[in-house]
């Protein structure tokens, strides 16, 4: 068994990976569901870029919790890990589409990320 697994390790890469897994499925699905509801109704571009924001931290929150919740231990650690991969995942696909500008506002949102998962994760450790 790896070092990462043993009991009473700090991470556990496995519960990291299925939280990253839940908060990307619920971004496709929270995504995919506003998509639909924009283009229904004539609700404004700048309201679906944060009803946006909101659905991706969402997302990151629920997979800090279910990541901690996997590990059944250290929640601020794993949850923090899902949120810090997940938004590099992100960033990393939008790059495929637009040039990445390293700013302040790109580091901001990457700690928020990680903030989120890691109180998602202390919750999730919580649950019973």
């Amino acid at each position: 068994m790896a070092q990462s697994e043993k009991e009473g390790s700090v991470i556990k890469v496995s519960s990291i990976l299925f939280g990253l897994i839940v908060s990307l499925i619920l971004l496709l699905i929270g995504s995919f569901s506003l998509g639909l509801v924009i283009s229904l109704s004539n609700a404004a571009n700048q309201s679906a870029s944060r009803i946006l924001f909101i659905v991706n931290y969402l997302a990151i929150f629920i997979g800090g919790i279910v990541a901690a919740y996997s590990a059944g231990g250290r929640g601020w650690v794993n949850g923090g890990f899902v949120g810090l991969i997940y938004m590099l995942v992100i960033v990393l696909l939008g790059s495929l589409w637009n040039p990445v500008i390293f700013s302040f506002s790109l580091l901001s949102r990457i700690i928020i990320g990680f903030l989120i998962s890691a109180f998602g994760g202390m919750i999730g450790v919580n649950i019973i």
